[in-house]
């Protein structure tokens, strides 16, 4: 195996386990599906329950809904992109429908979830009120930061399947993923924006309050990964730009993150990726134009 493809598969495992348990569960039970289901039903299983004793109900739904969702996608010969949509749609549907049915776990955190880490952050030097207040925004925001963590988590159980599986032929997604946000999805934080000014003026319920903070949240990882899809693209044709945006990301996290949604809306309505291509195109023919000359 070359080494480049090993290291590969070494960080995109890590990468899984950093998302969560039943992430990496989700990965590994679909490679084991792709193949001959008498063998890989039973191991599944056991995953699946692994995944319901460490994480709970939510985790085990989400790492099931994942795994068949990726397996179905390989079976069909779907494209890397489709398996994506249909794997994130699953999984976050399973976990959004587990909310109101009071389930813990990642879309809905209480305090009895972060009980535990009290004593971690009063050993860090933290006093009650600055524990209790990080504790009450933590609940307040899980729906949202829970299904941003369930959409990365499963764009990591997707990629995690297809580095295990790339030569199976039986069972192969194939294809580049280029994710575009479509700008009919930018009324969704316009409109939750629109709220959020009005309530400073009028009464609101509460309700609808906490669902348009969230849903804010949420709306800045897919304009995120945009915004990261265009700075690889352009980072790639520009000479040294990947160590600066590498430095830029380590040592400025806060500011990449916002250049990045930035960069995704407006990549929305300008697709700069389109004229990235473009621009390379016309250097080429231009190359070759002096050349022939």
């Amino acid at each position: 195996m070359p080494k480049k493809q090993l290291t590969k598969k070494i960080l995109l495992a890590g990468l899984a386990l950093i998302t969560g348990l039943p992430f990496l569960a989700a990965g590994i039970s679909a490679t084991l599906l792709s193949g001959k289901l008498n063998k890989g039903l039973p191991i599944s299983a056991v995953i699946l329950f692994l995944s319901w004793y460490l994480t709970g109900f939510q985790g085990a739904a989400v790492t099931a809904a994942g795994a068949a969702m990726i397996s179905i996608s390989a079976r069909s010969g779907y494209s890397l992109l489709k398996t994506l949509y249909l794997t994130v749609g699953a999984t976050l549907l399973v976990g959004g429908l587990l909310v109101p049915l009071g389930f813990p776990g990642m879309m809905n955190i209480g305090e009895t979830e972060l009980t535990p880490l009290r004593e971690v952050y009063i050993s860090a030097g933290l006093d009650n009120e600055t524990i209790d207040t990080v504790f009450s925004l933590i609940t307040y925001y899980s729906p949202g930061i829970g299904a941003a963590h369930i959409v990365l988590g499963s764009i990591v159980s997707v990629l995690f399947f297809r580095a295990f599986t790339g030569k199976n032929t039986n069972s192969k997604i194939h294809g580049t993923a280029k994710f575009r946000m479509h700008w009919g999805f930018a009324w969704v934080p316009i409109i939750c924006l629109m709220y959020l000014v009005t309530a400073r003026s009028f009464p609101v319920s509460p309700l609808i309050l906490r669902i348009a903070k969230n849903l804010l949240i949420f709306c800045s990882l897919p304009y995120g990964i945009e915004g990261f899809q265009v700075a690889i693209k352009w980072a790639k044709n520009a000479q040294g730009m990947i160590f600066i945006l590498i430095m830029t990301a380590v040592f400025a996290p806060p500011f990449f993150l916002s250049v990045l949604i930035l960069l995704g809306i407006l990549d929305t309505w300008f697709d700069y990726r389109k004229k990235i291509d473009i621009r390379i195109e016309r250097i080429k023919n231009e190359g070759s134009s002096d050349q022939n000359s």
